[in-house]
């Protein structure tokens, strides 16, 4: 497993939030009585009022409020990573399925906090392991959905920004809620123009109206 910020150092990126990391840095994690802990109780509190606003929103207005939130943390997702990769020059030396997957360790390590084994198998795919997510002990197995509409739009500004080298599919395989010992996450270059991670998304939205619909059902 290679060390925390190794990988990223092959991909000259930059953090989101420049001003307020630095304030961060030297105001509060530069104090000897301030437990960082705290940041990750803020954090999950954050998260987990993103997916109980998804889920209400679902369940009052349907696949029209599920969409509305959808396009709202797609174009997050878009803004973040435009502020980390604009102007960036990627390394010439890089292959595509290079810079692919060292962007998806400055999505992991630093948009999602994880811990993450990266592996590239050759010119064409490419995924990694996510060993631990701060969701992991929080999150249940349907519950991880929402964080791919963040991934939605850092996609969708990647292909922006560097067309080819930025055109590849990710899948989903399996998760630590579902019980495994990782996150597995696949990559592979884009054929046609299918965006396969959209699609899964889509058919999870279309599930969790099933699940709205089934709870109405119970109530009466």
């Amino acid at each position: 497993m290679s060390k925390i910020g190794e990988r990223r150092e092959r991909l000259p990126l930059r953090f989101p939030f420049g001003k307020a990391v630095e304030n961060l840095r030297s105001t509060c994690l530069s104090r000897e009585d301030y437990d960082p802990a705290t940041l990750f109780v803020w954090g999950q509190m954050m998260a987990l009022g993103v997916l109980r606003i998804l889920q209400a929103v679902e369940e009052r207005f349907g696949a029209e409020g599920q969409e509305v939130c959808r396009r709202a943390i797609n174009d997050l997702g878009r803004g973040i990573f435009l502020e980390m990769a604009s102007g960036v020059e990627i390394p010439a030396h890089l292959s595509d399925i290079e810079v692919a997957s060292l962007m998806t360790s400055w999505i992991n390590e630093v948009l999602y906090a994880s811990i993450e084994e990266a592996f590239i198998k050759n010119e064409d795919k490419a995924g990694f392991h996510i060993c631990y997510c701060p969701h992991q002990d929080v999150y249940r197995p349907f519950d991880c959905r929402v964080q791919r509409y963040f991934v939605e739009g850092t996609m969708q500004a990647a292909r922006e920004l560097w067309g080819d080298k930025g055109n590849f599919d990710a899948f989903f395989r399996y998760s630590i809620p579902q019980g495994r010992d990782t996150c597995l996450f696949e990559m592979k270059r884009r054929e046609g123009e299918a965006d396969r991670w959209r699609q899964y998304s889509e058919e999870l939205q279309h599930r969790a109206l099933e699940r709205v619909k089934r709870k109405k059902r119970e109530k009466k």
